[in-house]
């Protein structure tokens, strides 16, 4: 009997050793690396120093300041804008400064006479935070008031920041002046100081002056 069992289990052992030497064996291929989320959210890609974009100095503030036109007809606009910045397009209802010679994404000033679209200021921020979260890459409200908008967003890699402004010249409830003042995130003093001075210099301007 016991040497019956004996055969027994040198018989289970010999057919699982050689079972398992037919098994296949799970190919590998080089070192173990980790796995791509389908839609890997966070981690984002690091943005480049602002500086990075480009090498122009940073917008100043104290800027001396000139008075400038805009519009004919039924809103005729005076306000100051930096001296020596040049202006860009004739248009009579919207103008863009810039100094010269700076590349177009440094920092840029711009008034516009908005009155036709006859929206309030309320509703004009609204449609315009909608444009930017559909238009601008990881853009952020920094600061909202009842006529003011600063927000940060990316453009070509770079950060950039911006300030809008509504006026109602005339107290006819709508939106009939937006000034813009947009830069890279070095210039975020000067233009917030430079969209003060040109909101608080707007003014209707009458003939001749």
């Amino acid at each position: 009997m016991a040497a019956a069992v004996a055969l027994l289990v040198t018989g289970v052992v010999a057919g699982y050793a050689a079972a398992s030497a037919f098994e296949p064996v799970p190919a590998t291929s080089g070192a173990p690396e980790p796995v791509v989320a389908s839609d890997p959210r966070v981690p984002v890609d690091p943005l480049p120093s602002a500086n990075a974009s480009p090498s122009v100095p940073a917008l100043g503030t104290d800027l001396p300041m000139r008075d400038a036109r805009l519009g004919n007809g039924g809103l005729r606009l005076a306000h100051p804008v930096p001296v020596g910045w040049a202006r860009l397009g004739n248009g009579n209802n919207e103008a863009k400064w810039k100094k010269p010679n700076n590349p177009a994404d440094t920092f840029i000033l711009r008034v516009e006479n908005v009155v036709s679209r006859e929206d309030t200021i309320a509703e004009t921020i609204s449609d315009r935070i909608g444009d930017l979260q559909d238009e601008k890459e990881r853009f952020t409200i920094e600061e909202r008031t009842a006529s003011t908008l600063e927000f940060t967003y990316v453009s070509d890699g770079f950060p950039r920041h911006g300030f809008l402004a509504w006026l109602d010249m005339r107290g006819t409830g709508v939106a009939e002046v937006e000034v813009a003042v947009t830069g890279r995130e070095m210039d975020a003093r000067g233009a917030a100081q430079l969209i003060s001075r040109v909101t608080a210099g707007m003014r209707l301007a009458e003939d001749g002056a």
